[in-house]
């Protein structure tokens, strides 16, 4: 079924298109919030062709995977073609859920600038190889630097790439380097305040050598001190718009704002943050030294949980602090092992089925899931057996730790399955790999062993 036959078909049975309230989409679902849920056939919904499952929070949230989500949101948009709705299409925090919980809230600053992370990642991945390559050759042939080039460069330019791998490793900084103004940008959404002066308060956070004449270093405070700035310069510029007359509002109201925000920031925010930021980077990091492979299997077959709750976009502000402290990130690899579980658990029901429908979404969402989203399998194909994401879980586990094991970490977050490769830190591309095909082999195994002793069909 194509994307816009889907997309009427959604349509049709949640009511019409009069019973929408709100409707956005992330990277494998489409999320609807509906006026009426007694009129929504959820039921047909997830048996059409196409929809992998169905999950019930805050909104619905319809499974169809990457690449179709947004082209499904997209029809039915047109479909519906309602200016109140399309207002909140594209401003979907203007919900009318006035509280939202500290989870939701930093899945929402974060979950929009993960394509940038991702992009960057994969960029900055790839370019590390070719670069990793040249000083090797440079090093095998004693090739030396000249005045303008050091040896890694005179063998890149050798071979006709050097500038080629300038623009990568240009296009692979962009987004960590200004990680913090773009959390700015997106703080400021999420409260409600001016995005560019959340992105400037980001950029002060990232003044370099100008914060040492304040005792302070570049970043100290990390993206968790950029929020935080932010939800105050929201409450500062609520409180001046009460006091500042209309006709000086578009001068006063900003000028002042970033003046008291920034002092305040500056001077406490960013120092008291920074102490909680070091906290946090420094428990994580003994608590993986502390635990060792135990903390590696521990969490890696407790994230297919996180994803199936919708929970594990909060991760995402200790990934990006983790990659903004310390350069690389020792807990994605460990995560993404439950990609691994859910395509080996996948793999095995795929075997253990008769079902047609069953098996004709597994051929679809295991290569999917393979090479980078593991939720279509999951929703699709593990879940609906009930065992087999138990089984997928451990195998996941045993993913992490093999992970722990290696010592393997990554450059970036976001990708999983074999898209995650050039994310992998120091060129341990082989080890990552060793320890996903452990993961998925033990939770094949496993699903299938169960599900025989089950007689599952």
């Amino acid at each position: 079924m194509d994307d816009k036959t889907l997309a009427g078909q959604i349509v049709e049975l949640s009511g019409g298109s009069g019973n929408f309230d709100s409707l956005t989409n992330c990277m494998t679902r489409v999320r609807i919030k509906y006026k009426d849920n007694s009129k929504v056939e959820l039921e047909k919904i997830k048996e059409l062709k196409g929809v992998l499952g169905i999950i019930e929070e805050d909104s619905t949230q319809i499974v169809v995977g990457p690449g179709h989500s947004n082209k499904v949101r997209e029809e039915m948009e047109k479909i519906i073609n309602s200016s109140s709705i399309e207002n909140k299409v594209t401003e979907p925090e203007e919900s009318k859920e006035k509280k939202k919980g500290f989870l939701k809230m930093i899945s929402n600053i974060f979950v929009p600038i993960l394509p940038g992370i991702i992009a960057s990642g994969i960029i900055q991945g790839v370019n590390n190889m070719i670069t990793n390559s040249a000083a090797q050759r440079a090093a095998e042939l004693g090739i030396k630097g000249t005045d303008a080039l050091t040896a890694q460069q005179v063998v890149l330019d050798s071979w006709h790439i050097l500038q080629l791998s300038t623009l990568l490793s240009i296009l692979g900084a962009a987004t960590f380097s200004f990680l913090a103004i773009y959390t700015g940008i997106m703080a400021a959404r999420e409260f409600k305040t001016d995005m560019i002066l959340g992105g400037v308060l980001g950029a002060v956070s990232i003044s370099g050598s100008l914060l040492g004449d304040l005792g302070l270093s570049n970043g100290q405070g990390g993206l968790f001190g950029v929020i935080f700035g932010v939800y105050l310069l929201s409450v500062i510029q609520k409180l001046l718009r009460k006091v500042v007359p209309n006709i000086l509002d578009v001068v006063v109201t900003p000028t002042l704002t970033l003046l008291i925000t920034s002092a305040i920031f500056l001077l406490t925010v960013m120092p008291l943050a920074g102490i909680l930021s070091d906290w946090i980077i420094n428990g994580i990091l003994a608590l993986l030294e502390f635990s060792g492979i135990l903390g590696g299997f521990v969490l890696a077959a407790l994230f297919p949980s996180l994803i199936a709750t919708g929970l594990h976009h909060s991760l995402s502000a200790i990934h990006a602090e983790l990659l903004n402290t310390l350069g690389v990130d020792p807990v994605f690899p460990v995560q993404i092992m439950s990609n691994a579980g859910m395509v080996g658990a996948g793999l095995a029901i795929y075997f253990l089925t008769k079902n047609k429908k069953t098996k004709e979404i597994a051929k679809g969402a295991i290569p999917t899931s393979f090479l980078a989203v593991g939720e279509p399998t999951m929703y699709g194909v593990v879940l609906p057996s009930g065992f087999g994401f138990i089984t997928g879980s451990i195998g996941a586990g045993i993913g992490g730790i093999m992970i722990r094991l290696f010592d393997v970490n990554s450059t970036a977050f976001g990708s999983a399955g074999m898209s995650a490769i050039p994310l992998i830190a120091n060129g341990d591309y082989l080890q990552y790999l060793i320890s996903y095909v452990i993961g998925c082999c033990a939770a094949f195994v496993l699903t299938y062993v169960v599900g025989k002793a089950k007689r599952y069909s």
